[in-house]
């Protein structure tokens, strides 16, 4: 435990660097009277539970001044948080600016898929170029993984920051079509640019 790096491990979490240390592990397995009454524990416990119900209540009540509110609350749907980039949400299919996808159906995303939830039928054009015929993702089966993102040698299929609208009751509402899944590719840039850098071969 000793040789655990917490700043390298943990840069950015906001949580001071005294709490992430690894503490002592007691080795006697032998609870003394007290501990085995666990009265110390629970009340302990009840009053950690008690500071932050009544802090949280009053962030509600009385907010700092010029700030909206002291807890973090989205109120959605009329709030929406700004997803980072590194969010995996629903796969798209990147759209060229001529209107045309990038996949050329080559069949990579899947047979990745450890979920089988990619259906391809490919064609060629008469230049002999491949195409999706019919791509089908059904995200009732997706585990958001971004197999078939990190799979993909052209950059055809990304994992957006769409997450609304994978909630239905029917699951036959959940296999989308290739027409549904383009997005141009300007709307998935900074995705784009993510996983290049992620994906890059010096990386492995």
């Amino acid at each position: 435990m000793a040789d655990i790096n917490i700043i390298h491990n943990y840069p950015k979490m906001g949580i001071p660097m005294g709490k992430l240390k690894p503490k002592r592990v007691r080795k006697n397995i032998e609870l003394t009277l007290w501990e085995r009454l666990y009265i110390f524990e629970i009340i302990r416990g009840m009053h950690i539970t008690t500071i932050h119900f009544f802090l949280n209540l009053l962030g509600f009540i009385f907010p700092p001044k010029g700030k909206k509110r002291r807890i973090m609350t989205v109120y959605y749907p009329e709030e929406k948080l700004t997803l980072p980039v590194a969010y995996r949400g629903r796969p798209v299919l990147v759209m060229r600016e001529n209107g045309t996808e990038k996949c050329v159906a080559c069949g990579l995303c899947e047979k990745i898929c450890p979920a089988s939830a990619i259906t391809i039928i490919a064609e060629e054009k008469e230049n002999g170029e491949r195409f999706p015929a019919a791509y089908t993702l059904d995200m009732a089966r997706c585990v958001y993984c971004g197999y078939c993102e990190e799979v993909c040698p052209k950059e055809a299929i990304v994992m957006s920051a769409e997450y609304e609208g994978l909630a239905r009751r029917n699951r036959q509402n959940l296999r989308f079509s290739k027409d549904k899944l383009l997005r141009p590719e300007k709307s998935v840039k900074d995705r784009i640019e993510y996983i290049r850098g992620i994906y890059a071969k010096c990386n492995y």
